[in-house]
């Protein structure tokens, strides 16, 4: 019987699901494209069926084609443009997986100075981000993962508090409040809503990977508590707060 906390997933459609994503990643590969999100969902596939070198192995592939996409999106938008600051926490969350957390860190403290600046001038000219923020949950969901993997906890929670007319909430502003209060009990809660809801709504482990990501904080919100999973793999920290 599974614990409270685990997800059980089906090893025969898992291994189906990462078969069908393999022949999309060999036909991009012929007309000369690596696409991140189909690199990422390879990676995490292997690692549900603890293939962990292998799922190592793509997470690096899909972190290779995201620095392209960042490059890309200089171009065509510019440097400080929330397009780069967005990719950029996609690219820290893939360094998440495999331990890579000066990294990550890295890529979040670039990707912050840009939310922040892009956030002020909006408030100056009127942007539509700044007044309807329920219809740019990409660039608070982004800017709010940034702040919390800075150890910036107040100002993640202070980005959901803009963001407040959103119902489905931001987790990585979620777990900064509870590190914030000390409060165990609510992370314990959280990680019970994580597992209700994938396993409801029967999340792929890349589900919605683009934006609100079910399974990455699933996985952190393990971390942070102290149990197994796989960001203790590759990350022997210590829990933020244990709930034992």
């Amino acid at each position: 019987m599974a614990e409270w906390w685990e997800i059980k997933l089906n090893p025969k459609k898992l291994k189906k699901m990462l078969d069908e994503v393999l022949r999309e990643i060999e036909n991009s590969a012929k007309y000369g494209y690596w696409h991140y999100f189909e690199l990422i969902a390879a990676g995490r596939y292997y690692m549900y069926l603890g293939n962990f070198e292998e799922g190592k192995r793509y997470i690096l592939k899909a972190i290779e084609a995201k620095k392209k996409d960042i490059e890309n999106a200089k171009k065509k938008r510019g440097y400080e443009s929330e397009v780069v600051a967005s990719h950029k926490v996609k690219l820290a969350k893939a360094y998440r997986w495999i331990g890579e957390i000066d990294k990550l860190k890295q890529e979040c403290l670039e990707a912050v100075k840009i939310f922040r600046k892009v956030y002020e001038e909006g408030k100056k000219t009127d942007r539509t981000l700044v007044l309807y923020p329920e219809g740019s949950s990409d660039f608070y969901v982004a800017w709010s993962a940034a702040e919390y993997y800075l150890g910036n906890y107040q100002m993640a929670v202070d980005v959901k508090k803009i963001f407040a007319k959103n119902t489905t909430g931001i987790v990585s502003s979620a777990l900064a409040e509870y590190i914030l209060k000390n409060d165990a009990q609510a992370l314990k809660n959280q990680i019970k809503i994580l597992v209700e809801g994938i396993i409801e709504f029967r999340c792929k482990p890349d589900y919605d990977e683009d934006v609100y990501d079910p399974w990455h904080w699933y996985e952190e919100a393990k971390k942070i508590a102290g149990l197994p999973g796989i960001f203790s793999l590759f990350d022997p920290s210590p829990p933020l707060l244990p709930i034992w």
